[in-house]
């Protein structure tokens, strides 16, 4: 049997940002070929300069990615995806606002063609509190909070208390929680969830958090890589970085687990500063930046 498929579910309730994550996922595929599901072409509003065809229930964009309706049947729709010539990287599917995103991922562990990646919730920093109170709609948001591997807690400039917030999620999800405004969240943060594996239920929803930052000059590339295999609690890393040693080249850095990457990726764009987003456990990071490494205790 060929590699499984990675499957990723993104759910959360109606207004939570999840056509906006869509969107910047789309645009940011970066040469990975996603097949994205979605129940209505108009809301993703995609750049007519990306498409390169669009036939009926599917659009085929320039960069290698495919959207596609859901039509009748998610499950139909998703063998033919399957069965069809095209091959992917990564299958995405967009929940509706009220449907059980876990429920979804599941269908991963039944289809062997498909690798359950994990389930994303979009949460609405302004309005989750209230609607998980309403008795019409309470269960589905409990249910979408208890299905998720990764919280993007979006709008978070709408929150009232944001501290509070945090805490009341940590008693509804053990799930880490990226927090965001725009859903402008680094794409790579948010697939490998199953590999990396959720909290345990004992732990709160804040033990995990994402860091970025930028420096203006290059930096010291033996110093950037050491500090990555050395951070105690970093899961996942990104970076758009100017080294030292190859000031006018662009590089690319990635880090899953374990495993690092670092990648030449074209001539460094005059003006802009190196860039780099972590993901991890808070208390390992924080202890590790502010006490012993000099590139992150700004």
């Amino acid at each position: 049997m060929s590699e499984r498929i990675p499957f990723t579910v993104i759910g959360g309730f109606l207004g939570a940002g999840k056509t906006t994550l869509l969107n910047r996922l789309l645009r940011g595929a970066a040469g990975r070929r996603f097949a994205v599901m979605v129940n209505d072409f108009g809301a993703l509003d995609i750049d007519g300069r990306l498409v390169a065809e669009h036939a009926g229930d599917t659009i085929a964009l320039a960069n290698g990615c495919l959207c596609c309706t859901i039509g009748d049947s998610l499950v139909t729709t998703l063998l033919a995806l399957l069965d069809g010539e095209r091959r992917f990287d990564h299958i995405v599917v967009e929940a509706s606002g009220v449907a059980d995103p876990g429920r979804i991922a599941d269908l991963a562990v039944i289809e062997p063609r498909l690798q359950r990646d994990g389930v994303i919730v979009m949460v609405d920093a302004g309005e989750v509190r209230q609607r998980a109170a309403d008795r019409r709609i309470g269960d589905t948001i409990t249910r979408q909070l208890a299905a998720a591997d990764l919280l993007v807690l979006n709008k978070t400039d709408l929150a009232d208390d944001l501290a509070l917030l945090r805490g009341w999620l940590a008693t509804r999800s053990p799930a880490p929680v990226l927090e965001a405004r725009h859903a402008d969240v680094p794409v790579d943060l948010l697939f490998g969830l199953e590999q990396r594996g959720a909290p345990s239920a004992g732990e709160p929803a804040d033990v995990f958090a994402s860091w970025s930052y930028e420096w203006p000059d290059p930096v010291d590339r033996a110093s950037v890589l050491a500090m990555l295999r050395d951070a105690p609690g970093l899961l996942r890393a990104k970076g758009i970085l100017r080294f030292a040693d190859s000031p006018d080249r662009r590089t690319v850095v990635h880090l899953v687990g374990r495993r690092l990457d670092v990648t030449d990726d074209g001539p460094w764009p005059a003006g802009t500063a190196s860039r780099l987003v972590l993901l991890g456990v808070k208390a390992g990071i924080l202890d590790f930046s502010g006490r012993t490494h000099p590139l992150l205790s700004s």
